[in-house]
């Protein structure tokens, strides 16, 4: 499980302490970024963005006390993602097929 991290760009910009976690098929998998005002400031918030339904449900996103441990959450959450059915929401596309009636694979005579 590969993950690059890159400084998060709006537009032409690159946004100060904001970092995007993108996988080698470069979809963007998580995000970090320094939490500037309010009762958290100083913190880092960290998002990960895949998954739906059923995984999506808990743990996607916090709040942690330095940049390393956000972006440990965000490859933490990527390898439980990667692991996930995808009927569960997961990334794990493999569900299982069908046995078909003759069991070699070729679907049965009609």
């Amino acid at each position: 499980m590969e993950i690059k991290w890159q400084k998060t760009r709006v537009g032409l910009e690159e946004q100060a302490q904001d970092f995007t976690a993108t996988n080698r098929n470069g979809i963007d998998v998580g995000r970090v970024h320094r939490i500037d005002g309010g009762p958290e400031s100083g913190l880092w918030c960290w998002k990960f963005l895949l998954g739906h339904s059923q995984f999506r449900l808990d743990g996607v996103s916090g709040v942690q006390s330095s940049r390393q441990l956000a972006a440990s959450q965000v490859r933490k959450t990527y390898e439980r993602y990667l692991e996930t059915p995808g009927s569960e929401g997961g990334g794990l596309s493999r569900i299982p097929l069908k046995k078909t009636a003759n069991n070699n694979g070729n679907p049965p005579c009609l």
